[in-house]
């Protein structure tokens, strides 16, 4: 067996499929399908009705595995219609019957992962010379639509409209009930859907649009072993025509539709139409690389076999978006989130937080102050509201509630400088994350205060850390940091009673040349 091989597994709520690829080529070995799943009010009852047939699959699939002699192997689901508990039982019940244990997606991972697909998809079309020009990805899905933008392969911001079935039948609802004609009302539906975007994002004649995830449309233009290819706006306005009034078993046949695909089919080519007018893209492209790919590519960096030069980019990218968008001072936000990551690194023997929070310490730093745009005084508690509308993309439920709850805690009251610890709402939080918001929230909160005036005044920290359970920082400046000062006698109680090491903060200033 080569050692490049690898496994994946991935259940959506159309189907399960196992995809076998050489990870240093990203040729796909072997590719297997369940049959399609029968689909019911609620994507947690497909899984829950269709048990059997998901382990009938996986028994076949973990055949095919050791077959190719595969232990390397992951085993992921699509997680976006479900909740908690109904995940927790599918999982459970999965397990038990076959022994794979799955590791569901949020919806914001699923975002990410289509948009890794997307700079996999803009690197193999080099040749059609996108580099040169601003390109959007258009990614449709079960549950949304995404809309991304790339300038020089480089992820800039990306944004979400739900279009699942909740939606879906909400527009049959409205179609059913009226005698004119469903398209048109379809289109003005989603026209205002999609409205809000139109306010942000102006046309670019220059511009292409990459549509990702119209199975219609790849199995029309896509030939075998295609996995991108050019359309012209002629091509894409005749299809349009041509498909917009075909009945739903029309479409199934005509495109080899899945029936649940199909149901969606109408809406999402509605969508594209709808992009396309907005946008006015001088290219349209379309591809068949999907979560899947996304997915691939990270296991692709992990294992060495290609350098990650975009998957921290793409989420502090995304934070620094929301940040800018409700105008937070950036100035202040990279000063606070240097000081925050100082902390973090010198006080490792201390915190003894996993790896990943690094990342998490560093979003919260960046977006810790959107809630001000909102409310000045509840500023923080705003933040975490925004932050659980607005999850941060590539990042669990779990490390966004993380963020969430980082932000909300940065709250100082007069009268209680440890607020939460105790408190009816950080009792109620998963156990499991408890102990590292109380920590990530004491280290930002002393890197906030070490920036209290906006000004930059302190350029240069130093960590001493005492035997006799003193920490003291030392503040590299000769500014009056007399405002920071008191921030930080202030901010410092909680750090004290999480981690039992009292801090001070001691200014020392700087040789002049």
């Amino acid at each position: 067996m080569k050692k490049s091989l690898f496994g994946i597994i991935y259940m959506s709520s159309y189907k399960i499929q196992l995809n076998i690829v050489d990870l240093k080529d990203f040729s796909v070995v072997e590719k297997l399908d369940s049959p399609s799943f029968i689909q019911a009010s609620s994507k947690a009852q497909v899984f829950e009705q269709d048990m059997t047939k998901i382990c009938t699959a996986l028994d076949g699939f973990k055949q095919k595995l050791a077959e190719y002699k595969i232990d390397d192997f992951k085993f992921y689901g699509n997680k976006q219609l479900i909740n908690d508990s109904s995940a927790s039982f599918i999982a459970d019940q999965i397990k038990a019957r076959t022994g794979f244990e799955i590791e569901w997606l949020s919806s914001s991972q699923i975002v990410y992962d289509k948009v890794l697909s997307g700079i996999k998809s803009l690197q193999d079309m080099q040749d059609m010379q996108l580099k040169q020009k601003p390109t959007y990805l258009l990614s449709l899905g079960s549950a949304m639509i995404s809309l991304s933008l790339f300038e020089n392969n480089k992820f800039i911001s990306t944004w979400s409209l739900p279009l699942g079935p909740r939606e879906i039948n909400q527009i049959n609802e409205i179609t059913n009930e009226t005698p004119n004609n469903p398209i048109d009302v379809m289109s003005d539906y989603l026209g205002v859907k999609i409205d809000y975007l139109a306010r942000q994002i102006k046309a670019n004649s220059n511009a292409a649009l990459v549509i990702q995830h119209a199975d219609a449309l790849n199995n029309n233009y896509l030939h075998e072993n295609d996995s991108a290819m050019r359309i012209s706006r002629d091509d894409f306005n005749s299809f349009y025509e041509k498909t917009i009034t075909m009945p739903q078993d029309i479409l199934i046949q005509s495109y080899h539709l899945e029936p649940a695909v199909a149901e969606h089919m109408l809406p999402n080519l509605v969508s594209v139409q709808k992009f396309v007018k907005l946008l006015n893209p001088t290219e349209l492209y379309i591809t068949d690389m999907s979560v899947i790919t996304g997915l691939l590519m990270q296991e692709k960096y992990q294992k060495q076999y290609l350098k990650d030069e975009n998957g921290n980019d793409i989420i502090m990218t995304y934070a620094q978006h929301m940040a800018e968008r409700y105008l937070v001072d950036q100035k202040h936000s990279e000063a606070v989130k240097k000081f925050a990551l100082h902390l973090y690194d010198r006080l490792r023997r201390v915190h003894l937080l996993p790896e990943k929070d690094r990342k998490l310490l560093a979003i919260a730093a960046q977006i810790d102050d959107i809630g001000s745009f909102v409310n000045q005084v509840r500023r923080y508690e705003q933040s975490a509201e925004i932050i659980e509308a607005n999850n941060i993309i590539g990042l669990s439920d779990q490390d966004n509630e993380i963020v969430s709850e980082i932000c909300c805690y940065q709250t100082v009251k007069e009268d209680q400088a440890s607020p939460f610890i105790g408190g009816h709402h950080y009792r109620h939080l998963d156990p499991q994350i408890q102990l590292e918001v109380a920590k990530l929230s004491a280290i930002l909160r002393l890197a906030t205060a070490l920036d209290a005036s906006h000004k930059q005044k302190i350029k240069k920290i130093v960590i001493s850390l005492k035997k006799d359970k003193q920490l003291i920082v030392r503040a590299k400046t000769n500014a009056d940091i007399t405002l920071e000062r008191w921030s930080f006698n202030k901010r410092a109680q909680l750090f004290q009673d999480v981690f039992g090491i009292k801090v001070s903060l001691k200014q020392e200033g700087m040789n002049r040349r």
